[in-house]
């Protein structure tokens, strides 16, 4: 009985690992303002992302001002360079705070307001053709970019519930029945091995579903995504996440490895009074 209820310890210990790992992550980089804001900002470095945004920004005040269509090769340009600049550097992150707390909130969806990037542009494209930018509208024009909706990502409003409500809580029990598991058994040694090995699997498992999850959420996304953005992104906020995870793999190696060895110098010291 004690070898079976170690077992099923150690098992729901290793069930609960995946919950308490996002759980963990969802708190440091979602629920945080400087952390989300941070990690918005890092893919915002990524020119491919740059470049999307620069080319939606452009349909956008298309979509206010058609006339604008005709200087588009002028247009664009002056976006991508106002993007790079440090002056948006403080309007995106302003931006970004906003849409972090309308996740807080529930909205249905997570949106980006940029207008205030519009003086910046009107200046820029001033240099090169004064009658284009005469056209850009000087405060609001920009419709509020969707980054994600509810109804195309449900899991990550749940996800952030779960972890507002109980992001410490999945970990405790986690650990709790890992070494509950490994107390209870007689040989506990060997347990110690077992769930070692069990999580470094599992960790290993959890980083191959990242990458094999990418693909699936592109077309989650849906097509007006620009898809070399949207990798670059998801490379940049699965990162950290994926670097967590190693960390709880490896975490996994070394139990496994000291129960080895605690093993093997249990093993040696019964032998001689086996013999005898």
């Amino acid at each position: 009985m004690r070898g079976f209820l170690a077992g099923v310890l150690i098992l729901v210990g290793l069930l609960l690992v995946p919950l308490a790992n996002l759980g963990v992550w969802t708190q440091r980089e979602v629920l945080s303002t400087d952390a989300f804001t941070t990690l918005s900002t890092d893919v915002l470095d990524q020119s491919d992302v740059r470049e999307a945004l620069a080319n939606r920004i452009a349909d956008e005040l298309e979509r206010q001002v058609p006339e604008l269509a005709l200087g588009r090769f002028v247009l664009v340009p002056a976006l991508g360079e106002v993007i790079g600049s440090r002056q948006f550097g403080g309007i995106f992150e302003r931006a970004v705070a906003d849409m972090h707390a309308q996740l807080e909130r529930g909205d249905d969806q997570l949106t980006l307001n940029l207008d205030a990037m519009l003086p910046l542009v009107r200046e820029l494209v001033a240099n090169v053709d004064g009658g284009l930018a005469s056209r850009i509208p000087q405060q609001t024009g920009i419709a509020a970019i969707t980054v994600v909706t509810k109804d195309n990502v449900p899991q990550l409003w749940l996800g952030v519930d779960v972890a507002r409500e109980a992001s410490w809580l999945f970990p405790a029990l986690a650990l709790l029945a890992l070494a509950a598991g490994v107390a209870v058994a007689r040989r506990r040694a060997l347990a110690l091995v077992f769930a070692g090995l069990g999580l470094a699997a599992l960790a290993l498992l959890m980083v191959v579903a990242l990458k094999v999850g990418q693909e699936p959420l592109s077309n989650v996304a849906g097509p007006a995504v620009d898809q070399n953005a949207f990798d670059a992104g998801y490379h940049v906020v699965t990162e950290s996440l994926v670097v967590q995870t190693a960390v709880l793999g490896i975490v996994g190696l070394v139990a496994a490895m000291i129960g080895v060895v605690v093993q093997a110098r249990g093993g040696s010291k019964s032998t001689p009074a086996q013999w005898a």
